[in-house]
């Protein structure tokens, strides 16, 4: 008898060069077709790359490129390096190019862009390529060399990694979000380097899509592989609105009888508003409440993990009526340009820029140390962006607390760190 698969187990067998479908296991080493290669702009930074182009690319059709991380370009040489993956696009065949004004942070539109599908590989150089997992589909970040391989074969190997299995029950309350359930699993549970994550339980079934692509996006804060959800009713529905209707899904399944190297249980109705502290995420967690009124200077919301509409609503319901705190400069990016031009549909950024706030074009910026924003030596930042660690956002003498995005507005009126519950939708 075959051995029961986890989710993760299953799609990899599936994918296997070798005797697909055979069962893996952990600590096998497994050559596998990957669906989709998503190329980001960071390429122009990698002289191995540019050095070694491949003479041609394996089904161009499969390979996105995003602009995500240099723009708006903010040097010459970076603006230069983008002008050449253009061209390079142009000569491979690469049609699926995703430039600025036209695209965003690439983990969000490629869900958006009907990329992410449940059963599928993804493959891209970022290391929250694990978002993917929010739709069932198992996304992975590789390094350079090995997308030039993907790109030249369309193949590459991972290492089957123990799964860790974390079921949900329960609802969130009002004022709790994705990033808090992350928070609260990195705090008591800690990292698991080199194993996989897997969602379970009742609880998914009242999580939109949003905030399970939070959850998915930061579990690359305690070093999972992968991270997945199942492929329910709200996800597969959330993909054929994305996806050309003769194109067939194949959803991955873990088999009821799965092992697991552990289990975590998290009750959704028993978490509350949380920030992890500088440096680190993994057991470095504490309540809001436990740390209300250390002082800010920064206020980010944004990134791949937390600038989504839904973001962008609550950071509005928090500052309609209230002014930005004089202390305190508060930087809003959207995901994608369509949650852009969603969120100018909605009145959310009249509502923000009215508050004393700056809304940036859709850009990893400010959470990568990149440009639109870096912190200064001294500074002290709440951010729903994905890191904390020292030097992350900017000078390695500033601090960075993470948090969800309504926690961010909440304190960016307070000037310092407040617990939002109470504030959104109530007029001061």
């Amino acid at each position: 008898m075959s051995r029961p698969q986890t989710q993760i187990e299953r799609t990899l067998s599936l994918h296997a060069t070798e005797a697909p479908g055979r069962p893996v296991e952990p600590e096998e080493f497994v050559e596998v077709e990957v669906d989709r290669l998503v190329l980001l702009d960071m390429a122009a930074t990698h002289p191995e790359f540019l050095a070694h182009l491949p003479r041609r690319v394996h089904r161009p059709e499969r390979v996105a490129w995003v602009f995500d991380h240099l723009v708006p370009a903010p040097t010459v040489e970076l603006a230069s390096g983008l002008v050449k993956l253009r061209e390079l696009a142009a000569r491979w065949g690469i049609t699926s190019v995703f430039d600025i004004g036209r695209g965003g942070i690439s983990h969000p539109l490629m869900a958006e862009k009907g990329w992410v599908r449940p059963g599928e590989i993804l493959a891209n150089t970022d290391s929250h390529t694990c978002a993917a997992g929010a739709l069932g589909c198992a996304g992975r970040g590789v390094g350079m060399l090995e997308v030039m391989s993907i790109l030249s074969t369309g193949r590459t190997w991972f290492r089957v990694g123990e799964t860790v299995r974390a079921s949900l029950s329960g609802h969130l309350a009002p004022g709790v979000a994705g990033k808090d359930v992350f928070l609260s699993l990195a705090g008591e549970f800690g990292a698991i380097p080199g194993r996989n994550i897997e969602f379970a339980g009742d609880g998914i079934a009242g999580l939109p899509i949003p905030t399970r692509q939070a959850i998915a996006t930061m579990c690359a804060e305690i070093s999972a592989e992968f991270a997945l959800f199942p492929p329910d009713a709200r996800a597969l529905d959330y993909v054929r609105a994305r996806v050309p209707a003769d194109e067939p899904l194949a959803p991955v399944r873990a088999d009821p009888d799965a092992s697991y190297a552990a289990e975590w249980r998290v009750d959704l109705s028993g978490v509350e508003p949380l920030v992890a502290l500088p440096n680190r995420v993994a057991r470095n967690v504490r309540l809001v409440s436990e740390v209300a009124g250390v002082t800010i200077t920064r206020a980010v919301v944004g990134s791949c993990a937390n600038g989504t509409i839904e973001d962008l609503e609550a950071v509005a319901n928090v500052l309609r009526g209230r002014r930005v705190h004089p202390g305190v400069v508060f930087t809003v990016t959207p995901t994608t340009s369509d949650v852009m031009a969603e969120a100018a549909r909605r009145g959310l950024i009249d509502t923000i820029v009215a508050a004393g706030a700056l809304v940036t074009s859709p850009t990893c910026g400010a959470c990568f140390g990149g440009h639109m924003g870096v912190l200064g030596d001294g500074e002290v930042c709440v951010t729903s962006t994905t890191r904390n660690f020292q030097g992350r956002m900017g000078s390695p003498n500033a601090k960075i607390y993470l948090a969800s995005s309504a926690t961010v507005a909440a304190s960016a009126v307070a000037g310092c760190l407040a617990d939002p519950r109470g504030l959104e939708g109530k007029r001061p």
